[in-house]
């Protein structure tokens, strides 16, 4: 099931052949579902969301890692934390970013047409994907630039820690990391244990990756400390911005301090809640955007057709509202959206995420469990069941988006959705899909990457052309991120070489 190559083929096969809802038995009597039911999926994201919270281990690790921010907190302090930053990825907030995106994906244009202006060159897009998608959440963000598209960069630990960082939450497999994945499980058993003493713990150990680990942590958390300082300085000047305008502020984190200032002190959020939130927006942030730009571009690669349609598309609407497109403008493409929504459907960027019950409930299926004597329309699932929720299992189920359902087809949301898909209710926050979750966990900056992602596109298909590499490409499952690699690479560093060519 969480086989790199063969993990997602193996879910489908557990759904045509049990259905989706599939109970796998662990070791000590531990039990895991694989759930991709709908009706399910709503019960346990928004009815019992309360009932079923994210794996306790996971976590703790990741207060530990990154403090208390949204992918760690619980109960009423998530709440509080995700009422406080809804209004900072707020569409008006939003479009107030275009332009500083059309910025740094100009950058990136025009460092690629320089590498392609004497013809056509093989070109490794996941590293200047990953360069832009980490510019635009840090200058959003944070407000703060690694200058990646300068032509004299100097390296940046922050910036490198930040990927590894990035990485290390989604349990990607990184040289850090790699060697650290047997050891992840013991993790509840210490969580508990003061900071100081699991820090000399860890350093006694022989595990250099783990003495790595410690290192990147150190870098990102003085990094962000330091960063939090200089912006409450020029907050108490008065430097982000008139305290009575949310969209006053430079940047994300700006505008979350100046509300933070303004709201009730039972609403408040502490310095700890809002320096984890930049590390959470930036790490994770980052991720979403650089996957779907690569998968979108390999895609355009090897359907020449539909990245001519999508050409012309952005042409005709630049000729008519300028070449730099507005929030109206992109959002308002038709053949763009349906490219985003396609391979978001079937090549989402997570393809799980985790869920353990907090106590003894019981969970309804909107069909009766195929081959159940007698017909059964619930589950008995007992406190620490583990729930895998499996998003391509949603995304790609043929009774919901037809016989076509694992086909690559963006026309399919230029005309009406088959009436099985609201039929569905499916509980995801973004037009019918679990690409972002759903309920109140469900990912708070999903607008956010989709403008990322078509900023981007718009700036490069006018000018550039992607072509397929000889190389062959798989993509692999590292825990529930799916990343590009060179068949047959033994080395754990995602690439993904096509050729570009100037238009």
């Amino acid at each position: 099931m969480f086989d790199p190559v063969s993990g997602l083929k193996f879910r489908e096969h557990v759904r045509e052949t049990y259905g989706n809802v599939a109970r796998f038995h662990g070791i000590f009597g531990d039990q895991t579902l694989l759930v991709s039911d709908p009706t399910t999926l709503t019960n346990i994201l928004t009815k019992d969301r309360d009932i079923f919270e994210k794996p306790h281990w996971l976590n703790e690790l990741f207060l530990r890692s990154i403090g208390p921010g949204l992918v760690s907190s619980t109960g009423a302090l998530h709440r509080k934390q995700r009422k406080m930053l809804n209004p900072i990825f707020s569409v008006q907030r939003l479009r107030t970013t275009v332009p500083l995106l059309h910025k740094i994906a100009n950058q990136l244009k025009d460092v690629l047409q320089e590498k392609v202006s004497d013809g056509p060159q093989e070109v490794d897009v996941v590293d200047w994907f990953g360069g832009v998608a980490i510019e635009m959440i840090s200058q959003n963000v944070l407000g703060y630039t690694f200058g990646t598209f300068e032509p004299d960069a100097k390296r940046n630990d922050l910036k490198i820690a930040i990927k590894e960082f990035g990485r290390v939450l989604h349990r990607r497999p990184t040289p850090v990391m790699a060697k650290l994945q047997v050891y992840i499980r013991i993790f509840p058993l210490v969580s508990r244990w003061p900071a100081r003493v699991l820090r000399f713990g860890a350093a006694c150990l022989p595990l250099p990756a783990l003495h790595d680990m410690i290192r990147l942590s150190d870098i990102v958390e003085e990094s962000v400390e330091s960063l939090f300082q200089a912006k409450k300085e020029l907050l108490a000047r008065g430097d982000v911005g008139p305290a009575n305008q949310l969209r006053g502020g430079p940047d994300f984190i700006s505008a979350l301090m100046i509300e933070n200032a303004e709201a009730p002190d039972d609403c408040k959020l502490a310095d700890s809640e809002i320096k984890a939130q930049m590390i959470t927006m930036v790490s994770a942030g980052t991720d979403t955007t650089s996957i779907s730009l690569s998968r979108i571009a390999q895609l355009l690669s090897q359907r020449q057709d539909v990245q001519e349609k999508l050409r012309q598309e952005l042409n005709t609407a630049a000729a008519s509202s300028g070449d730099e497109l507005g929030y109206e403008e992109l959002m308002g493409l038709p053949y763009l959206d349906a490219i985003w929504r396609e391979t978001l459907r079937l090549y989402p960027a997570s393809t799980f995420s985790s869920r353990t019950s907090q106590a003894d409930t019981t969970i309804p299926f909107s069909q009766p469990i195929p081959g159940a004597t007698p017909a059964q329309s619930s589950l008995f699932v007992p406190r620490g069941t583990t729930i895998m929720i499996d998003i391509p299992g949603v995304n790609c189920n043929r009774n919901i988006w037809g016989a076509d359902a694992n086909a690559w087809k963006p026309e399919r949301w230029l005309a009406p959705l088959p009436a099985s898909v609201a039929d569905a209710q499916i509980p995801g926050v973004y037009s019918n899909l679990m690409s972002f979750s759903g309920g109140g966990r469900a990912c708070i900056g999903f607008k956010l990457a989709e403008l990322e992602t078509k900023v981007v596109l718009s700036r490069l298909v006018k000018s550039i052309r992607f072509l397929p590499s000889k190389t062959e490409i798989v993509w692999k499952m590292s825990g529930p991120v799916v990343s590009p690699f060179v068949k047959g690479s033994i080395t754990n560093l995602s690439t993904l070489p096509l050729i570009l060519e100037r238009v």
